[in-house]
């Protein structure tokens, strides 16, 4: 945890209670283990960080945790909190790195947190990402997925929640590519999904059961849960064997949840999909040409105060750069 108490990113100095994360696409199509209130934990952490990582740690106390995704305060649900902020110290995530020169992505492996503690004397939970998590995230391009914390803290599932935060993760293709306004589908292989999903070595060895249990079974939860969200998966076969499955999505009217009276929200960037990168990034390349002045001065800013993980490196400047031209855009708006 960094000395400066200004680094620390809690709802009482943010002045808000979060009610969405800004998720980097990557996170939501990696591969781990977390149990599913460790996976709310990390959303919580997430969504109370900035989305230019310039800092990494996030702190909040139980009832902070449950007002923001939507979940009672008992001592069941508390005892639970407090052995996955735990968790969140000891598991890992694998993600995919960018295309090399021939085209072929590669997974690699990170520590999710360097801290994950609570304090008893206070009931804070204190959350920071990995720097070279951070550091890799930096190097690739902005895309994101918004995520409702009341939608993630409905479901129950460890596999349920990994599912919305990967489909959500593909919305960017709703409408496109032959999709009808407002579906969008995504492919994965038997294999990789056994191991995005993190399920363990020796469970559902078959296929039918992985299938039943770890797909169909989360998925139910999720069209039953009424957040706007319907997955139906469908076996791609390579002859008589299942190999890969294709998930269909689409948005459907909400029906369990309404919407919170009074919330503030907490005020992050709209995510950048993936198909929209090009157009974005000739917008935001524009208020640069417009405000060379402005924008040098912002970025020199940038480069004064970027983070130790980022100081004297290639991804620093990239960092500064992006945040630079983030600030245009949020005083200027978009310049055609």
């Amino acid at each position: 945890m960094p000395d400066d108490p200004v680094l620390v990113n809690t709802p009482e100095t943010l002045g808000v209670t979060p009610r969405y994360v800004i998720q980097h696409n990557t996170v939501s199509r990696g591969a781990h283990g977390l149990s599913a209130t460790a996976q709310k934990l990390a959303a919580m952490a997430m969504a109370l960080i900035p989305p230019d990582l310039s800092s990494l740690t996030a702190a909040f106390t139980f009832p902070e945790f449950c007002n923001a995704l939507g979940m009672p305060v008992g001592g069941e649900t508390y005892e639970i909190f407090k052995k996955a902020v735990d968790e969140c110290m000891e598991c890992y995530i694998t993600v995919e790195t960018e295309p090399d020169e021939k085209g072929k992505r590669f997974w690699k492996k990170f520590t999710w947190f360097t801290v994950s503690t609570f304090d008893e004397k206070t009931g804070q939970a204190t959350m920071k990402f990995s720097d070279e998590l951070a550091a890799f995230l930096m190097a690739l391009k902005w895309m994101y997925s918004k995520l409702n914390l009341p939608d993630i803290g409905s479901l129950q599932s460890r596999y349920a929640i990994k599912l919305f935060e990967m489909a959500m993760s593909y919305r960017s293709l709703k409408g496109k590519n032959g999709n009808a306004g407002e579906s969008w589908y995504f492919e994965r292989p038997i294999k990789e999904l056994r191991m995005i999903l993190g399920v363990p070595e020796k469970a559902y060895k078959e296929t039918h059961l992985f299938k039943q249990y770890a797909i169909e079974k989360p998925i139910k939860e999720l069209n039953n849960a009424g957040i706007g969200l319907e997955i139906r998966p469908e076996g791609i076969k390579q002859g008589r064997r299942i190999v890969a499955i294709r998930f269909d999505c689409r948005h459907v009217p909400r029906t369990a949840r309404g919407k919170r009276g009074g919330a503030k929200a907490l005020p992050l960037p709209e995510p950048s999909p993936k198909t929209e990168d090009l157009r974005e990034e000739k917008e935001l390349q524009h208020l640069k040409e417009r405000y060379p002045e402005e924008f040098a001065e912002r970025y020199q800013s940038a480069m004064d105060s970027r983070p130790e993980f980022l100081q004297d490196s290639e991804i620093g400047a990239a960092f500064a750069e992006a945040r630079a031209l983030l600030e245009l855009r949020d005083k200027y708006g978009v310049v055609k």
